[in-house]
């Protein structure tokens, strides 16, 4: 008889001794956390997430909108240094104008009169050379400085190197002489990148027109590299973004756990390792859930301590959430009982 008394009264201590037990309040909270960075450069289109939303692995955060290059004048394509897919760096193609020949001009040699010798931006002059006439161009004056001048064919055949005469007309009236220059090839223009290089539009050869899309580099998408719940975003739509740079701060599902703050007394009761019992807002009365100490960490200057628990299971928790946690006390835990 006394033997089953004994029984009896130490079952009825194991059952009150959770009630015993000391309870801290604490709140849901990333024991990890991952960067989630662009592998693309390009403008911010579009933020598909919120802070603190929860996302599945593959999921889209962000679309990036890609750099595209126009021609800024008309004329072929004469050097092509980069492919689809290729990082570039500088240079990616070099476009020659349809003005083929530049001349560089001078009054000297003009008919000497106060008309012949002022020449007026975007006036069209005509061109023979000075040896027997005989190539012969149309230009344009596109630069004037002084008693110099520069001058653009748009049409003829010269020879680079040579001397030429220009007039005001057709004819090549001498009394319409403005002066004379020296042809040279036209400059090439260098068109330039930084990035992936992700569309081309044109090949060596190809003749482009001013506004023409040559190639665009950057842009795509951004997705989740796991599940979980994103904690922050680093960016905001129409920013400018550069390869490798963080776009959100994800807390993968199996990193949410629990924080609590407690005194010296109390952490010398939830040393690392041990187990604890978590209580969750919104859950019914008396459901817990079982959890595990996983580290301490003094907070500087303040006496208190943050001791984090990792839950047992694969509830998908959110993070902010109330949270009770009990230690076990002097009754102990489930598996010492």
């Amino acid at each position: 008889m006394l033997k089953r008394l004994t029984a009896l009264m130490l079952a009825l201590l194991a059952l009150s001794a959770p009630s015993l037990a000391e309870v801290f309040e604490g709140t849901t909270a990333a024991l990890a956390s991952m960067t989630v960075a662009s592998d693309v450069s390009g403008a911010l289109e579009s933020l598909e997430v919120l802070a603190g939303q929860r996302v599945e692995a593959g999921q889209l955060l962000a679309t990036l909108a890609s750099e595209k290059t126009f021609a800024a004048q008309d004329g072929t394509v004469s050097l092509l240094l980069a492919n689809v897919g290729d990082a570039v760096s500088g240079e990616v193609l070099e476009l020659a104008p349809v003005e083929r020949y530049t001349i560089y001009c001078t009054v000297d040699k003009a008919y000497q009169s106060a008309a012949s010798t002022l020449v007026h931006s975007g006036e069209t002059l005509y061109v023979k050379c000075t040896a027997d006439g005989t190539h012969r161009a149309v230009g344009v004056v596109t630069q004037i400085d002084g008693e110099e001048y520069r001058v653009l064919t748009v049409g003829g055949e010269l020879y680079v190197g040579e001397t030429v005469y220009l007039y005001r007309d057709a004819d090549f009236t001498g009394a319409q002489r403005t002066g004379i220059g020296t042809v040279v090839a036209s400059d090439t223009q260098a068109y330039e990148a930084e990035g992936a290089l992700t569309l081309l539009r044109v090949a060596e050869g190809d003749y482009v027109e001013r506004g023409q899309l040559l190639y665009a580099t950057g842009g795509g998408a951004v997705v989740a590299p796991v599940s979980g719940i994103v904690a922050s975003l680093s960016c905001q739509t129409g920013d400018a973004v550069e390869e490798g740079q963080a776009i959100a701060e994800i807390v993968p599902t199996d990193a949410v756990g629990v924080e609590i703050r407690v005194d010296e007394t109390a952490v010398a009761k939830l040393p690392v390792g041990s187990a604890v019992e978590l209580s969750f807002a919104g859950q019914e009365d008396g459901q817990t859930v079982r959890g595990t100490v996983v580290d301490i960490s003094a907070i500087a200057d303040s006496g208190e301590y943050v001791v984090r628990i990792r839950p047992e299971g694969d509830a998908a928790l959110p993070l902010g959430m109330s949270v009770e946690v009990r230690n076990a006390g002097s009754g102990g835990t489930d598996d010492e009982r």
